[in-house]
């Protein structure tokens, strides 16, 4: 428990200097475009360089993000699909509302598993549903002697009331 608690901590401490390094390195091209307006004699005439240096830092941070989707997400699906939920199951993982998915397990074995995530709808319980909940929960404290006879006829009674 305090180790997961402890990995928790520190993926959100690196989330977070990841963060910083990231609004830091705009900040920078930023920083160093001011300088090409004033010191040099516009961004016109460099427009070249710029957009080459952008497509340059652009393919960068491709590659550094598919090495680091390689590197966790192996991880990452095979924690998914040693998990008890998944085991001996198939499911498809989508990416981009099913512009990209992956699949795993066998392949005429796939069910669709709902993502409720984005739009999260409370629903209230079935009255009975409750009520038959309430009642075991009553008779198991009856039976194990931790209510009296009175207690469990009075509770039963506003229970089958309501």
């Amino acid at each position: 428990m305090a180790d997961k608690n402890t990995n928790q901590g520190e993926n959100l401490f690196k989330a977070v200097l990841m963060t910083h390094a990231i609004l830091f390195f705009h900040l920078l091209i930023i920083v160093g475009l001011v300088f090409m307006v004033i010191f040099f004699r516009g961004v016109t005439q460099y427009m070249l360089w710029i957009f080459l240096g952008v497509i340059v830092l652009f393919l960068l941070s491709g590659v550094f993000l598919y090495r680091r989707i390689r590197a966790k997400g192996k991880e990452t699906f095979h924690d998914i699909e040693n998990s008890s939920l998944f085991r001996g199951r198939s499911f498809e993982v989508s990416f981009l509302r099913g512009l990209a998915s992956l699949k795993f397990g066998q392949q005429g074995d796939l069910r669709a598993i709902e993502n409720v995530s984005s739009d999260p709808k409370f629903q209230l319980e079935d009255p009975e549903t409750v009520r038959i909940r309430e009642l075991t929960e009553l008779a198991r404290l009856f039976e194990k002697k931790l209510i009296s006879s009175e207690e469990y006829d009075r509770a039963k009674g506003l229970i089958l009331k309501s």
